[in-house]
């Protein structure tokens, strides 16, 4: 653009000069001519540049339009891979909806003492006998004596029982439930199936059962602790972390606390009142779904009687094993 500018200038001076006729000073003649020069000279140059770019250049230096991005071409998903995704999906969802028809509406237990009952029982002590946790206590030297619940009791202690009777057979905590206890750690392990009919919530075994078996299993601790003399429960805190689900094998650890982690004041005092820990976890994956805390007192007496409160008498060694 400049160059074109300055040959219109050089071609308008060039006009006003002929127009005058009138011959240019000779003393401004040789810097009109050198200015004259200069400017054709300028001219000429550029022109000849301007002529040896080519088309190509001068056009790819111009701003280009913008083009818009063209998509990829997608890939045409197979007519299989299509089926075998509707499948899947498919069985996904059927699987899930069985499972959660189970839960919400699960089938009608086996009433206890029928063939089916008895049958379901056999089934559960074999599945049992495979745990895990089972072959570990067997083999343990360390647990010294196991039992199953409640074999001490008597036929008429039985039906008045809320365990033993009411809970009774596959469908309650009847299908399997044994007790194996450590007289070194005072610990006691127990392994229970809890059946169909312990729930509250379809599926979920009921919180007041949890803190029934706690008890139970806390008092049995602190019955041994005490050579097979009774208490009672004077406190009993539950920490429910996870939902104990129905129809499953579980652990319950109970251990008298030990002596040097009690309060200072709570010292001493262990042959009346005793602190009992106690835990409900899954028996196959051992995720703890129950934390409890127990106290219970009775024993040998605040004095060290050889008889307590006769209402709650003495038991034998054997009445211990409930």
């Amino acid at each position: 653009m400049s160059s074109r500018i300055q040959y219109q200038q050089l071609l308008r001076l060039a006009q006003r000069q002929i127009s005058r006729q009138q011959p240019v000073p000779s003393h401004r003649l040789p810097l009109f001519t050198a200015r004259c020069s200069r400017q054709a000279a300028l001219f000429s140059t550029t022109r000849s540049r301007t002529q040896e770019v080519p088309h190509s250049t001068l056009a790819s230096e111009s701003p280009a339009a913008p083009v818009a991005p063209t998509e990829p071409p997608q890939p045409k998903k197979s007519r299989f891979r299509r089926i075998l995704f509707t499948a899947t999906f498919l069985l996904i969802g059927a699987a899930g909806g069985t499972s959660f028809a189970l839960i919400a509406n699960p089938p009608e237990p086996p009433a206890p003492n029928s063939p089916e009952d008895i049958y379901t029982i056999e089934v559960l002590h074999d599945q049992a006998a495979k745990l895990p946790i089972v072959k570990q206590l067997n083999a343990d030297p360390e647990f010294t004596d196991s039992w199953n619940a409640y074999e001490t009791l008597s036929p008429k202690h039985k039906s008045q029982h809320l365990m033993a009777g009411v809970m009774t057979g596959s469908r309650g905590v009847g299908g399997y439930q044994r007790i194996w206890y450590n007289p070194t750690s005072g610990e006691l392990v127990s392994v229970v199936f809890l059946g169909g009919a312990t729930t509250g919530w379809p599926g979920v075994v009921h919180g007041g059962l949890l803190a029934t078996i706690l008890d139970e299993s806390c008092g049995r601790a602190a019955f041994k602790e005490w050579d097979g003399k009774t208490g009672v429960t004077a406190k009993l805190e539950l920490n429910y972390k996870k939902a104990t689900l129905a129809n499953g094998f579980y652990v319950i650890r109970a251990k008298p606390r030990p002596e040097e982690e009690l309060p200072v004041e709570e010292r001493g005092k262990r042959h009346y009142k005793i602190w009992i820990d106690a835990t409900v976890e899954d028996a196959n994956t051992g995720v703890v779904t129950v934390i409890s805390e127990a106290i219970f007192v009775g024993g040998h007496g605040k004095d060290r009687k050889k008889e307590v409160n006769r209402a709650w008498g003495k038991a034998t060694e054997a009445h211990s094993k409930f």
